[in-house]
């Protein structure tokens, strides 16, 4: 006997119409294609975000390392003005600590720009340009470097950096 209400139950049409099927899913479709956007657009905004935040820790870095470099410079009072060498994108700065013969280098190839210093160097990959300018003061004494770089894909980033100190002059950032 259970073997027939089985089978009875088996032939109700109680369940889900076509129609209905339908409906709930277009329903369900309306909803969640707007939070499938929203969602979308969310991981993309957060990884723009992510990149921003490491070229900004990048640029902070390259200003710390050029301002650390370039405040060890330290031309002597009776040096009128010194030579900078600008030769094949590189910046070669004499007088590091007073010293005629010791030098800070910037060099830029194709894909790194690298800031050496007698103590060491440190480099930044994926740096297309670097130009090199001089800073003067009003009595037209060569006071700093400004170094502009450009990253790939990025726009280009100028830094300022005064030098240690000029004849009796300390400069302080």
């Amino acid at each position: 006997m259970n073997f027939l209400k089985i089978k009875n139950n088996i032939n109700d049409s109680s369940g889900f119409t076509l129609v209905e099927t339908l409906i709930a899913i277009t329903l369900i479709s309306l909803i969640g294609i707007p939070v499938f956007t929203v969602f979308s657009d969310t991981v993309s905004f957060s990884r723009r975000v992510k990149d921003l935040n490491r070229w900004n820790k990048e640029l902070i870095q390259i200003e710390r390392v050029l301002r650390k470099s370039a405040r060890e410079v330290q031309i002597p009072f009776w040096i009128s003005e010194i030579g900078i060498s600008k030769e094949s994108d590189s910046l070669i700065v004499p007088y590091w600590k007073g010293d005629k013969n010791s030098v800070l280098e910037i060099n830029n190839t194709d894909t790194y720009l690298e800031i050496i210093t007698p103590e060491g160097s440190t480099v930044f990959k994926e740096y297309n340009r670097a130009e090199f300018d001089i800073l003067k003061d009003s009595r037209s004494r060569t006071i700093g470097i400004s170094v502009r770089v450009k990253k790939l894909k990025r726009e280009a980033v100028e830094f300022q950096c005064a030098f240690g100190a000029i004849g009796r002059e300390i400069f302080n950032e």
